[in-house]
């Protein structure tokens, strides 16, 4: 999936940011400061021309920082079939390391003399097939930004809904539980969403807390899976839950009147038994410690994260009702 934006590659949070550059590792003024103000590594090397060098950081916007060299570092030119080569590089190693979210700039349109218009449709010319991934294509300026919206018949943007990013946060101490918390993911993930799971994607060598920091950050909900394990290490602090409940509680303030990102489900029979002090006055799932995941409980929950409005219709006042008050 293909979403058009205006505006800086660092603008939006994801899993992988496309830094542009040539062939010898060098990048733009503008990169350089970028990067540099974000204590990025700002050259990396020789790259192979039309290749991507792909580097895991410690950074809060993405997890990883793909330098795709889309100038020929000898004649500072760019065409299409280097581009195409990037875009399908970058969808392989996606693909690979389960990475939902690219931000991508119009490689070769700068230094590389390649219109906007050029470098989009050589990125789209793959990109579009992946339905599973978005890729955000950034447009440094508005004029570029209307000028493709304006090129494309039926702007890439409006196709689709967007599949929500929801981090699950549990306790792994019961491991009914981790098989119950793995299985409602599954369901998630059947359904559209883009369910986060340490089991799924936290990988051998990442940095923990700055994998569950960006996972918060990044997902437009946060399922959290409360029962009595999950309380005792959230209110004292205890252990990966004790660390995403400092994350989350300063993220809740950053949110302000926003206070649907983060769903509370209760796996015991006693919600008393099983929710933190800091969302005890939140509304919550109550489903208890039954392992059955029902397709009722799965619709329920999938109207909350979608956020559908699920009141009924308001009818007309009947007429007896009508007939009935004083004038």
């Amino acid at each position: 999936m293909i979403q058009i934006l205006s505006g800086s590659i660092f603008d939006v949070k994801c899993d992988l940011i496309i830094i542009p550059c040539d062939s010898n590792g060098g990048v733009t003024q503008s990169v350089f400061e970028n990067l540099n103000s974000r204590k990025l590594l700002t050259n990396v090397g020789a790259i192979p021309y039309g290749n991507v060098y792909f580097l895991e950081v410690n950074y809060e916007f993405a997890n990883t920082i793909g330098y795709a060299a889309s100038v020929n570092g000898k004649t500072i030119l760019s065409n299409d079939d280097a581009i195409k080569q990037i875009a399908l590089g970058i969808v392989q190693y996606s693909k690979a390391n389960q990475i939902g979210i690219v931000n991508i700039p119009l490689l070769g349109s700068g230094a590389g003399k390649m219109s906007p218009i050029q470098s989009f449709e050589a990125l789209k010319t793959i990109l579009e097939k992946e339905e599973n991934i978005t890729f955000n294509i950034f447009c440094y300026t508005k004029n570029a930004y209307n000028n493709i919206l304006a090129s494309d018949e039926k702007p890439i943007l409006e196709k689709k809904i967007n599949n929500p990013r929801v981090f699950i946060s549990y306790a792994g101490n019961d491991k009914m539980n981790a098989s119950w918390v793995k299985s409602l993911a599954e369901a998630l993930r059947k359904n559209g969403v883009d369910a986060r799971l340490d089991v799924f994607h936290l990988k051998p060598g990442y940095d923990l807390p700055q994998w569950m920091t960006s996972e918060v950050i990044k997902s437009d909900k946060v399922l959290l899976i409360c029962d009595k394990y999950y309380m005792e290490k959230a209110d004292f602090r205890k252990g990966g839950v004790g660390w995403e409940t400092m994350i989350i509680q300063g993220d809740m303030l950053i949110q302000g009147d926003n206070k649907q990102k983060y769903i509370a489900i209760i796996r015991e029979d006693e919600p008393d038994k099983a929710l933190p002090i800091y969302i005890k006055s939140k509304y919550a799932f109550n489903w208890g410690k039954s392992l059955e995941i029902t397709d009722e409980r799965i619709k329920e929950l999938l109207l909350t994260i979608f956020d559908c409005d699920t009141e009924p219709e308001l009818g007309s006042i009947p007429d007896y009702v009508l007939q009935k008050i004083k004038r």
